[in-house]
């Protein structure tokens, strides 16, 4: 069964198709969620509408539903305060669960994006820049060491300088890097190359920048890199010789994302002037690669330990061996039962034999936890699971049911079917 992965920001909705072949993006559209928006309320009665328009429209066309269908939301939508409610409105309208997710969770997947992706002995800047908020992670060995999230990006930029967006840009170049400069922390590393992520490699053919063959590491998804000073060079004509409509004009099926090229060129060259950075190697790649590679940093397993614990062991296992850290149970190692049927395992902190001191552990660990799986195995839940998924969705988590069935179909809430990968 194909898998649909969107990503939803503050200016633009990517989608993406998963199967056997691979991960392939199949739609971009943008759009300007901040107009109007507030943070009481959410997005304006306007951009709300076009938001559930649009997902109808390609739930239509793909046939999207809970079973194969994930939604990745950063940028503004973080700043609804009553995010329940909103989540609950689109799910209404959709079906579908609309999946807010935490500044730590979205640096977690852009790491995960890059690991084993380039064999460069020295440290390497991954630089990905939103409408909110710029991120910069810096890597060795495919670890991160630094990582740092900056309150500014592309909208902030062109609320301050609206006239940026002049047919020529009302504003240089030079005197907006220094402004953006000063917004940028000092970072203990001596990087040299960035890996500039969020549709750069497009927009840089587009426009044609002087990229040359990636001479650093072997990747089919980046193989060209551009010197910093020929970078330079060519924001200046962006800038200066290039009108805004010339460049919506090479983006036709998408050209309001071209509003903020100017914008997150100016971004990206204070950063790599701040940092002395020669290289830059554009990117085409963003959250959802991350996600593909590694759904969750951690989980917590919801089920019957007492029916179904040959199945949720082995799937431990294979979440394990994927990376994914088990918050809880904390093992599958069977040390008692209290009052029948309610398992016990090794590492429990059982109190006066109450099973309720070790329930509410588990419950501990859904609130610390990025996702919660339900293991429906056998069309079957049982009323802890179920009380624990209760507890899970009012806590604000991710529920994600393991099998297709009935239970999982009746439980008409925001959640989802199924995990990316298979596990059984």
């Amino acid at each position: 069964m194909d898998m649909y992965l969107f990503d939803i920001g503050s200016s633009t909705i990517k989608g993406y198709k998963k199967n056997e072949a691979g991960l392939v993006k199949i739609l971009e559209k943008s759009f300007d969620f901040r107009k109007d928006f507030n943070p009481d309320i959410g997005l304006s009665d306007i951009n709300q509408t076009m938001l559930f328009d649009f997902f109808d429209k390609i739930k239509s066309e793909y046939g999207l539903s809970k079973k194969n269908t994930k939604l990745y939301a950063t940028g503004i939508f973080r700043t609804i305060r009553n995010k329940q409610s909103f989540i609950e409105n689109f799910y209404y309208r959709t079906r579908l669960f609309f999946n807010i997710i935490s500044h730590h969770l979205e640096s977690f997947y852009l790491e995960k994006a890059w690991v084993g992706r380039y064999d460069i002995d020295s440290s390497v800047m991954i630089l990905n820049i939103g409408v909110k908020t710029t991120r910069l992670i810096v890597m060795r060995n495919n670890i991160p060491i630094e990582s740092y999230n900056i309150d500014l990006g592309v909208g902030s930029i062109i609320k301050q300088f609206p006239n940026i967006n002049n047919d020529y840009s009302g504003i240089g170049l030079e005197q907006l890097c220094d402004y953006i400069s000063a917004y940028l922390p000092p970072i203990d590393s001596i990087v040299k190359m960035a890996i500039y992520t969020g549709g750069e490699l497009t927009y840089m053919k587009l426009v044609n920048y002087a990229l040359t063959n990636n001479k650093f590491f072997n990747d089919p998804a980046h193989p060209l890199i551009i010197d910093a000073k020929d970078y330079y060079e060519k924001n200046k004509t962006v800038f200066n010789n290039i009108t805004l409509n010339d460049l919506r004009m090479l983006m036709p099926q998408n050209p309001d994302w071209m509003n903020g090229a100017r914008a997150c060129s100016a971004i990206a060259q204070a950063i790599c002037g701040k940092y002395s950075i020669k290289y830059i190697v554009p990117s085409d790649s963003n959250l959802i690669d991350g996600v593909n590679i590694q759904e969750a940093k951690n989980v917590v397993i919801c089920g019957s330990f007492n029916k179904h614990l040959s199945d949720i062991s082995k799937l431990i296992v294979k979440l394990q061996e994927k990376g994914i850290t088990i918050l809880s149970p904390p093992n599958t190692e069977v040390v008692g039962n209290i009052e029948g049927n309610f398992v016990v395992f090794k590492g429990d902190t059982l109190k006066y034999d109450c099973k309720w001191s070790i329930a509410a552990q588990h419950l501990k660990a859904i609130d610390e936890c990025d996702l919660v799986i339900l293991c429906n195995f056998n069309n079957y839940l049982g009323m802890s699971a179920a009380f624990e998924a209760g507890y899970a969705y009012k806590s604000g988590k991710k529920i994600v049911f393991m099998e297709d069935n009935t239970i999982a179909n009746d439980f008409d809430c925001p959640c989802e079917i199924g995990l990316i990968d298979k596990y059984r």
